[in-house]
């Protein structure tokens, strides 16, 4: 054997063997791995196709019905559970759905509809993000002011409440107020504005709607919300 010269050499056909063996080797891998790509996309869309087929298809509502002149006196026209998926569908706060219960309770109380006033706290507190004159500190979910008034726009004008109860039963007194509730006025209500010549003077959502806020799409914005709870499946 000459120096220097390598031991193990392959000889030209050896070479060609090999070669040709790690092109094969590298080849099935990559057939191998598309392989198993595409098995894992097959195995994707049938796990698609079956969470389509088991979920339930989305309700459809049916078309917008405003009704200004539904009463204000009256029973719950819609549950606490479609109060309850009507409040998640607007992406409403814990602090929101916490009201529910109290609402369709003192509805029953005042002899209120509770759709009507939780419709009406939804528009007034966007869903309890609030974001507007009022935060939650104020207890206040219907922008009730205080018994002096003020602009809109004046945080001091509006009423603060010791709880959410207070402030809830506050809206019901007001609204039991303007529908001329038996027994009203109160002797010693939590609403500020419980005033005696109020008495009757708006008895359907429409005519609160005028006397409530500045807002002139006030009854239609308010009518909307009361709609989409009502026809909200459970």
């Amino acid at each position: 054997m000459k120096k220097n010269q390598p031991a193990n050499r392959l000889s030209p056909a050896k070479k060609d063997r090999r070669a040709r063996f790690v092109k094969l080797r590298r080849l099935s891998r990559l057939k191998l791995g598309g392989l198993l790509a595409a098995a894992l996309l097959l195995l994707l869309a049938g796990l698609v196709m079956v969470w389509q087929f088991l979920m339930p298809a989305p309700a459809v509502l049916p078309e917008v019905s405003r009704d200004y002149e539904q009463a204000i006196l009256g029973p719950a026209t819609a549950t606490e559970a479609q109060a309850l998926v009507w409040a998640r569908s607007n992406k409403a706060s814990q602090t929101f759905k916490s009201w529910i219960s109290i609402y369709w309770e003192l509805g029953e109380s005042y002899g209120v509809n509770p759709v009507l006033a939780y419709a009406q706290a939804g528009l007034e507190t966007n869903f309890g993000h609030f974001g507007g004159v009022l935060d939650e500190s104020y207890h206040n979910p219907c922008g009730l002011k205080t018994a002096e008034g003020g602009d809109d726009a004046d945080a001091a004008a509006h009423q603060r409440f010791a709880s959410w109860e207070d402030g809830i039963r506050a809206q019901f007194e007001h609204l039991a107020l303007y529908a001329g509730q038996s027994g009203f006025p109160l002797a010693d209500p939590l609403d500020p504005r419980h005033y005696a010549y109020l008495a009757g003077s708006a008895r359907t959502v429409g005519e609160v709607a005028e006397t409530w806020a500045s807002d002139p799409d006030y009854a239609e914005k308010w009518t909307y919300l009361i709609d989409r709870l009502e026809v909200t499946p459970a």
